[in-house]
């Protein structure tokens, strides 16, 4: 099944973004003849009846947020966080996200109860948990995490093509950790390479993940991993989150530069330059494996994807049954087949156990907005300092984002 002649039908609240990506896709369509049907309108619930797949990317007013995400424990003092999966900015990004989230879930139970959403979105096991445990909705969440992985280790490190090295992970998202680097087609172990060439690397480069590799190696990347461990923070350059800050200033009522040249791409004439397009995707159109899950869970084409977030059956046995965890996965048959990973090392499974309790306490309140939950959530989190740190953490953040957390009013 190639997808040829399907109906995409797209939806977004911003008509203007709404009017950019539909004419994108007619180009695109007409461009390489692949016969697709276009609906597009602000209102999902035109769409939804009889749909097979939903595809959920969404944010609210992001970079805005996230800068206080970020700024505000700052003040509190707490090190410079990435604040986007966990610590104390990946609460309240999950307070603010999981509530639109289960809302198209709950219009899926209604209109197309046996569709299965696919959620992009982050905090991306967090959506995940609050899909799986609230909602009747098959769910699985999709990140390019291990892909990046993938492409730096045989790339950066071992000097070779990125799908010439096989890798499997398990964790959770955004700190997952490789637990076998194989050569592609001979079964070789590369790991013992991995550790030697990477010292050959610019110094600089991914030195947390590099501080953990006489270990194992977690991915996708230093700024992501930091999130979950108390000392990350101080592998990280001093400036990493700079980009973060001057987005949340600047990105009120203007334009990003990404959607200036979609709309040239949208308005143009003759053939389209896809290296230009690819570019403009993100990590340079490095794989992302929706695509395949899409097609397996349609024609049981029995697809391997690197990573897959969804719930803890057994998959990673030394964590938390039934929580959402990134492992290995075979998509196909309508149904999603997790590979068992067995047991992380001691070490790693008791930081990352920690978390998926956080996780547990920061989507029961984000569903519920019960503030005493909320505070439980950051007082036990490894990257704040103390409780009357959290509180008051939790308190200016809650202030400031109210529009956006009607569920703590």
């Amino acid at each position: 099944m190639s997808g040829r002649g399907s109906h995409l039908a797209l939806v977004d609240i911003a008509e203007d973004k709404l009017d950019l990506m539909t004419r994108l896709v007619y180009r695109l369509n007409d461009t390489w003849e692949a016969d697709f049907k276009f609906t597009s309108t602000t209102d999902r619930c035109e769409v939804l009846p009889d749909a097979d797949i939903v595809v959920v990317a969404i944010e609210q007013r992001r970079y805005e947020m996230w800068r206080l995400d970020i700024e505000v424990p700052i003040k509190h003092g707490t090190k410079n966080l990435y604040g986007e999966n966990g610590v104390p900015g990946g609460a309240f990004h999950t307070f603010r996200q999981v509530p639109p989230t289960l809302e198209i879930a709950r219009d899926m139970e209604r209109l197309c109860p046996n569709a299965w959403l696919i959620n992009m979105s982050n905090p991306e096991s967090r959506l995940c948990l609050a899909l799986n445990r609230y909602t009747k909705i098959k769910s699985v969440g999709v990140c390019l995490g291990a892909y990046i992985t993938q492409s730096n280790l045989a790339q950066k490190v071992l000097g070779l093509g990125q799908n010439d090295i096989d890798i499997k992970v398990a964790g959770i998202n955004h700190c997952h950790w490789v637990m076998h680097i194989h050569r592609t087609g001979t079964g070789e172990d590369l790991y013992p390479q991995v550790r030697e060439k990477i010292k050959e690397v610019d110094v600089s480069w991914e030195s947390l993940s590099r501080e953990c590799l006489d270990r194992y190696y977690p991915g996708p990347s230093g700024n992501h991993a930091a999130e979950y461990l108390s000392w990350g923070p101080d592998f990280m350059a001093p400036n990493y989150t700079d980009w973060i800050i001057d987005s949340g200033k600047t990105s009120k009522g203007q334009k990003s530069e990404h959607d200036v040249k979609l709309e040239v791409i949208a308005n143009g004439d003759g053939p389209i330059d896809t290296d230009s397009l690819r570019d403009m995707m993100i990590e340079g159109g490095l794989r992302w494996q929706t695509l395949d899950i899409i097609l397996s869970l349609l024609d049981n084409g029995n697809r391997y994807v690197l990573s897959l977030n969804v719930p803890n059956d057994g998959y990673i046995t030394n964590l938390k049954q039934d929580a959402i965890v990134e492992i290995p996965a075979i998509v196909g048959a309508g149904k999603i087949y997790g590979l068992g990973m067995g047991e992380l090392p001691s070490a790693i499974a008791a930081m990352m156990d920690l978390q998926l309790h956080i996780m547990d306490l920061v989507v029961e309140a984000a569903v519920t907005g019960n503030r005493k939950t909320a505070l439980e959530a950051l007082v036990i989190d490894p990257t704040v300092p103390d409780p009357a740190t959290a509180e008051k953490i939790l308190d200016e953040l809650l202030l400031a984002q109210s529009e956006l957390l009607p569920q703590f009013q």
